[in-house]
């Protein structure tokens, strides 16, 4: 079987919190298969903090070689958002004005 990339915004109280809820929104969409390309392919989630700003080049650039040390069935990664983006995101997603609530965006490698 194959692999493919995968990145996804979700939300939570932390960077678990948001790695469950991701996890049960693709089993629910996208089935408990075990090759369904999805987050839910993964082992679990490892916050970065030693990144360049999210939505910048370099960032991109950070991205891809970070990718190059994941596998599938091993863990995502993920970075929190923060400022104006984040605050989009909360808009989006209903959560606005929640207490404790951050956004988290997480990429890896999913089976498929």
């Amino acid at each position: 079987m194959g692999a493919c990339n995968f990145s996804i915004t979700t939300y939570g109280k932390n960077v678990n919190d948001a790695y469950e809820r991701a996890v049960k929104d693709s089993i629910k969409y996208c089935g408990d298969d075990p090759y369904n390309g999805t987050i839910s392919t993964t082992s679990g989630v490892r916050l970065k903090k030693d990144h360049p700003k999210y939505g910048t080049k370099a960032y991109y650039e950070w991205e891809e070689k970070r990718l190059d040390d994941l596998n599938k069935r091993g863990v995502c990664e993920a970075v929190e958002l923060t400022g104006v983006t984040a605050k989009r995101m909360k808009e989006s997603f209903g959560v606005k004005g929640k207490k404790g609530i951050k956004i988290f965006y997480m990429f890896g490698w999913a089976a498929e």
